[in-house]
């Protein structure tokens, strides 16, 4: 597990600074954070991303947006909705 654990932090640095498409899940734990998932990752299963620096007013679950990752926690990443035009 240790040795996994390595292997998934080094993953999840490499992927600080790209942008992501994501499905927004809805809200987290916390009110001011929303939860959402990469293409590929299945709910209850894999790994969360969590948006921050947002209102999550503005976001609704289901709704797809692009997010630049900020950060990581364990298995989970951090990132922040690209602003839109």
């Amino acid at each position: 597990m240790k040795r996994q654990e390595r292997i998934v932090r080094a993953a999840q640095k490499d992927r600080v600074g790209s942008t992501v498409r994501l499905i927004v899940d809805g809200p987290a734990e916390h009110d001011l954070v929303l939860r959402g998932r990469l293409e590929g990752q299945a709910p209850d299963i894999d790994p969360l991303v969590y948006l921050t620096d947002c209102d999550p007013s503005q976001f609704s679950a289901g709704q797809f947006i692009d997010a630049t990752i900020v950060g990581s926690r364990g298995y989970d990443l951090l990132a922040r909705p690209v602003e839109s035009d």
